[in-house]
């Protein structure tokens, strides 16, 4: 038996979650001294009514405790356990996770406890945990996921923008300066999250909806295996607060990159990387490899 882990920034819904059994462990919310609970006292949409109030929230990190303890109650039951973090390149509980690891092997010398870094973020991180939980209802061997999930891993490719600079300002991600041109110049970033470290930088940048576009698809060619963008595959938009531009560039990837209809899923940016971001944030999500497991939902 396996037992599939992730963390809140993944983003999978609920019903997904339970139809493949996936286990969350939480990262905390907090403002000032306050600490919130994802679903429980803050969502995604009063976390953006407060930052457009001004409001600053920070994220934590899940504790080695917090990972020692819920990995644990699976071990004495006999699973093997693969926990999927948020990227090593974004938050230490990559590293919280090696360390749980490592103590509880002092106790269950025995256990299968594999750690991946998803070198992901909110839905990219989704799709990895989903496609690791895919693998293990078909029945394939922990080490067969593990070489599979690296695979996957290497070949999922992310792309940001924000259109309001202000919050990347806030977060110290942003000079003031380059706030107040980018400000005037309506200019949109292009972010990605490498793949060596799963660290977010930038590596262009837009005047406007229609040059953004345009320049996704440049790097949905540049950045794929053959050098031509692989349509036959899901693709997931996020976005926070921004829905009409997650619409067209839905609209861009069906008309303009020919991927069916059915396979291009709009979904709503969850806390951990809106709290960062803030409203006016579009993520894009696809694989520069689909392989086996081109098509999925979320």
């Amino acid at each position: 038996m396996i037992k599939i882990f992730t963390d809140s920034s993944s983003d999978i819904p609920k019903g997904v979650l339970d139809k493949y059994k996936i286990d969350v462990l939480p990262i905390g919310i907090m403002q000032d001294e306050k600490e919130y609970t994802i679903g429980q006292d803050i969502d995604s949409n009063l976390l953006i009514e407060k930052m457009k109030e001004g409001q600053d929230f920070k994220t934590s990190q899940v504790t080695r405790a917090l990972i020692y303890f819920n990995i644990e109650k699976y071990i004495k039951e006999g699973y093997q356990v693969i926990y999927l973090p948020l990227s090593s390149g974004i938050s230490g509980t990559y590293n919280n996770a090696l360390g749980a690891k490592e103590d509880l092997l002092k106790v269950y010398p025995n256990a299968q406890i594999e750690i991946v870094d998803s070198k992901s973020a909110t839905y990219g991180h989704g799709i990895v945990t989903i496609k690791a939980a895919i693998l293990a209802e078909k029945g394939y061997g922990i080490k067969e996921i593990i070489t599979k999930l690296n695979d996957i891993i290497e070949n999922q490719i992310h792309l940001f923008t924000v259109n309001d600079l202000e919050y990347l300002f806030r977060g110290g991600r942003l000079s003031k300066s380059s706030k107040i041109i980018g400000g005037l110049l309506n200019i949109l970033p292009i972010l990605y999250i490498e793949r060596k470290e799963g660290k977010i930088i930038s590596i262009d940048k837009a005047r406007g909806k229609k040059a953004f576009l345009n320049k996704v698809k440049q790097q949905a060619n540049k950045l794929s295996k053959t050098g031509t963008f692989n349509s036959n595959q899901s693709v997931v938009i996020a976005h926070a607060d921004w829905e009409e531009m997650a619409e067209d560039t839905k609209e861009f990837f069906i008309n303009d990159l020919g991927v069916k209809r059915e396979n291009v899923h709009i979904r709503e940016l969850g806390c951990i990387i809106t709290a960062h971001t803030g409203p006016g944030t579009l993520t894009i999500f696809f694989s520069s490899d689909p392989g086996e497991l081109n098509t999925f939902d979320i």
